[in-house]
């Protein structure tokens, strides 16, 4: 399993915001430190499906798994499965 739980933006040739990078890691019990493109990711998901997730961190739990991570469009990357062509996985923190 694939765990995301940090991304960076980066502004578009539209002035929109969209993922440039990502932090992901193998474990869940500890923080991410593989940086990968978002290019990178989605050839990654759409070569293993079910294989992403998000996971948040806190204070009480420690790590815990988010949602799932799907592609859409072969562009973008969301946690939902509305179809909205447009970046979006959830309240992950940025770096």
């Amino acid at each position: 399993m694939v765990y995301i739980d940090a991304v960076h933006y980066e502004k578009d040739s539209y002035g929109y915001e969209v993922i440039s990078h990502l932090k992901w890691t193998n474990t869940l019990s500890e923080q991410a430190t593989q940086i990968c493109t978002k290019r990178q990711m989605i050839d990654f998901i759409n070569k293993n499906p079910g294989c992403t997730k998000t996971k948040y961190y806190n204070l009480w739990n420690g790590w815990t798994v988010g949602e799932d991570v799907r592609v859409v469009e072969n562009s973008y990357l969301r946690t939902d499965a509305n179809g909205i062509k447009a970046d979006n996985l959830g309240s992950l923190p940025r770096f």
